[in-house]
């Protein structure tokens, strides 16, 4: 693009973006006229302005005090800025439409907490508290969970409190005092929540170093490695940039609620617009990957992929591509000695499981690809297997038919699981007991962070002849 021309859509970008108007935002230029911030009650946000037009935007959640919306690219036309502009406001109109704190009460039925809810929520209303309350289940509270900021129990289901923690670790959870709970007794009620509102947390989030592949030679290429990762309310792509000798370069993330493939042109663009040399590109992502097409990735925007159309034909970088759960059994597998084979299981509470095998130390994709797509196996439940998924107890009934079928046909040396609803490697072993002799069930082990796995698996996959 013509440099000129690029210094004119900055300046046209800038000045626009300070145009706007909107009484619920204060935007404001800084000093050096470099980054634009947009802050209200609920949110502050940025439009940083970089060398090479790289524009960077950016949302944080002033009550939960995360990151809602990032993204950076660099700039070739005033549409498609505009839209990314539109996107990070509409993440704003959200946090400042809905309620401060969203707080779950849980019983046995859901019939109780719902009825006190709905008196909750009466008060909150009268008196304009930005509190919401609602009511829920135990067998679908992990999956009603993930959009609550506050759990708490009734005083039936109280003896349930240690494993609701252990299982929503980064949710504050909480006992009903049986006396509050007898008596509907909403003042009492909102003065804990309050307090609990005002006690700021510290949620410790563990920090993952980057992981090295045993004996991995340098690829002599500069290489950038991309995985798709979602969760209930976002969707995010990592990337890493690693140099000749596999160092990290660049390393960063988008966070969005939904995606579309011009995401990952923003990610490669702004990336080759540092470093034109970059050779090879890789990317992690859900679905099954047959011939040119990318399939079933259950993501809105992201439905399905045509390789050569929308990245060979537009890329002159030589293009690999991968399934998540293939490229974390790699990751994992080239992260450890003294092992041949495993097998990653990976289920959600949402959809359906997936895994990857390594079997005498190669990956194991299958002819059409499909290997390792757990819901093809003609397993029986006792109920349909996504809603087992839900619940800690049919999260084990579930992952324990899945890990022996896995143990009956391949027999690895290691199975490595990741879901967030079972936190006893022991129940579950006791489960697969039940399927299999207790000698041939393999070490299992549990991980709860998938992403430094998955970078390491497709810079592998990059490089493998």
């Amino acid at each position: 693009m013509d440099e000129f021309l690029s210094e004119i859509y900055i300046e046209v970008f800038k000045q626009w973006i300070l145009m706007q108007s909107n009484k619920n935002l204060a935007i404001s230029l800084s000093d050096d006229y470099k980054t634009i911030a947009i802050k209200n009650k609920y949110s502050t946000s940025q439009v940083n302005f970089y060398n090479m037009n790289i524009v960077e935007f950016s949302v944080e959640n002033l009550i939960k005090k995360e990151v809602e919306f990032y993204l950076h690219f660099q700039i070739k036309n005033i549409k498609h800025a505009i839209q990314l502009f539109d996107e990070m406001l509409e993440t704003i109109k959200q946090l400042t439409n809905k309620p401060a704190l969203k707080v779950l009460l849980c019983c046995t039925g859901g019939l109780t907490t719902g009825y006190f809810a709905d008196r909750i929520n009466q008060i909150t209303k009268l008196l304009n508290i930005d509190v919401q309350v609602s009511a829920v289940s135990y067998n679908n509270l992990y999956k009603a969970s993930e959009d609550y900021d506050m759990i708490m129990l009734a005083p039936q289901i109280s003896y349930m409190y240690a494993k609701v923690c252990e299982i929503l670790k980064n949710k504050i959870v909480l006992n009903i005092p049986p006396a509050i709970f007898a008596k509907y007794d909403v003042k009492k009620m909102l003065s804990i929540i309050e307090e609990e509102r005002n006690y700021k947390r510290t949620l410790a989030k563990g920090m993952h170093k980057p992981l090295k592949a045993k004996n991995m030679q340098p690829s002599g290429v500069k290489t950038l490695c991309l995985a798709l990762i979602r969760n209930s309310n976002r969707v995010h792509i990592v990337y890493r940039l690693y140099d000749e000798n596999n160092s990290i370069l660049e390393n960063n993330e988008i966070i969005k609620p939904t995606l579309s493939i011009q995401d990952y042109y923003d990610v490669i663009d702004s990336m080759l617009a540092k470093y034109v040399d970059i050779k090879v590109i890789g990317l992690s992502t859900p679905g099954i990957i047959r011939g040119d097409q990318i399939i079933s990735m259950s993501i809105k925007g992201l439905e399905k992929i045509s390789i050569t159309h929308d990245f060979t034909l537009k890329y002159s970088q030589k293009f690999v591509f991968s399934n998540d759960a293939n490229t974390i059994a790699l990751g994992y597998y080239s992260s450890k000695e003294n092992c041949s084979s495993l097998s990653f299981v990976f289920q959600p509470v949402s959809s359906n499981s997936g895994a990857g095998h390594i079997v005498n130390d190669r990956l194991i994709a299958g002819h059409h690809h499909v290997a390792g797509e757990i819901q093809y196996l003609p397993l029986s439940y006792s109920k349909d297997v996504l809603e087992l998924h839900q619940t800690p107890e049919g999260a084990i009934e579930a992952m324990a038919k899945t890990v022996t079928s896995i143990i009956s046909f391949l027999d690895p040396q290691i199975i490595v699981i990741c879901c967030f609803l079972i936190t006893n490697i022991e129940e579950l072993k006791k489960e697969v007991a039940k399927y299999i002799p207790k000698d041939y069930i393999p070490e299992i082990v549990l991980i709860d962070y998938l992403q430094e796995y998955m970078l390491l698996g497709t810079l592998l996959l990059c490089h493998q002849d």
